[in-house]
């Protein structure tokens, strides 16, 4: 009978350690899981995965991949600096490149950009980027936004419009 506590013991106290590592919804501004439910080499935050891909591909040839990477997956977006911030220390962590799309495109529509996240989330065009300037509303050629000085945290300008036909390593954002 001994045996038989010590044994059931022994599994109680491997379930509740074990339930410990699998990761919680983060209420508070708590950073990267220990425990990602992401692919190995993916960033997790907030429910969410971030993976960074060192071939260079156009802005849509990028969306098309990310999309067919997982469900609902697309180009990365940001709702705030601290989150683009911190993926793009992640992205510094695994490549030397300089630029990186991002899903923050323009749409033309009679005289001026209407700019929305490849996700379907509209950009408000009045707010500034989280690097304080503005995207253009003319119409012209770059129409895309990528990452620029992701080598350079600290740097001031954060992020590029560019014309969507130019091919550069991408990171693409899905549901963990």
């Amino acid at each position: 009978m001994g045996q038989v506590v010590y044994f059931g013991l022994c599994l109680l106290g491997c379930f509740i350690i074990g339930s410990s590592s699998t990761p919680v919804e983060d209420t508070s501004d708590a950073e990267v899981a220990e425990k990602s439910p992401c692919p190995s080499g993916a960033l997790y935050y907030r429910q969410n995965c971030y993976e960074f891909f060192g071939t260079s591909r156009t802005w849509d040839e990028a969306e098309a991949a990310c999309q067919i990477l997982r469900h609902g997956g697309h180009l990365a977006s940001f709702p705030s600096m601290r989150e683009e911030k911190l993926v793009s220390a992640y992205i510094k962590q695994r490549s030397s490149t300089n630029y990186v799309w991002i899903g923050l495109n323009a749409t033309p529509n009679f005289n001026r950009l209407i700019w929305e996240w490849s996700d379907g989330t509209l950009y408000n065009s009045g707010s500034s980027l989280w690097d304080s300037r503005s995207p253009s509303s003319s119409v012209s050629s770059s129409e895309c936004i990528a990452l620029y000085n992701v080598q350079y945290l600290s740097s001031s300008s954060r992020w590029l419009q560019y014309n969507c036909a130019v091919s550069w390593p991408y990171v693409c954002k899905y549901k963990a």
